[in-house]
């Protein structure tokens, strides 16, 4: 029996710098990302997601106590503000109601 090729190398998609190590999905959303061990111990998920995700509950004033935890890990371990977040959330929202 011949082992499977390796994986080719990937990097994280949090941080987008790090190799990852594995595979696993984004809390609350139905996908799957590369991370790399720092940024999956840190709790933090991609930038995009968390604005994505937000906007897509109308704000932070509508997400839920775990949401409002992951947001936060996010911030703080890209070196983000939570008024960068709600600034990009609000522009994602205008986008949104402009689509429609």
């Amino acid at each position: 029996m011949t082992s499977p090729p390796p994986m080719p190398e990937s990097t994280c998609e949090v941080c987008n710098e790090r190799p990852s190590v594995g595979v696993a999905s984004i809390p609350g959303m139905p996908m799957s990302i590369a991370w790399c061990r720092e940024c999956l111990a840190s709790g933090a998920i991609p930038w995009w997601a968390a604005i994505a995700e937000t906007a897509c509950i109308g704000g932070m004033r509508h997400a839920a106590e775990w949401w409002v935890e992951i947001v936060d890990a996010t911030c703080r371990h890209l070196g983000r503000t939570r008024d960068e977040l709600d600034a990009a959330v609000t522009a994602a929202m205008i986008e949104m109601e402009d689509a429609q």
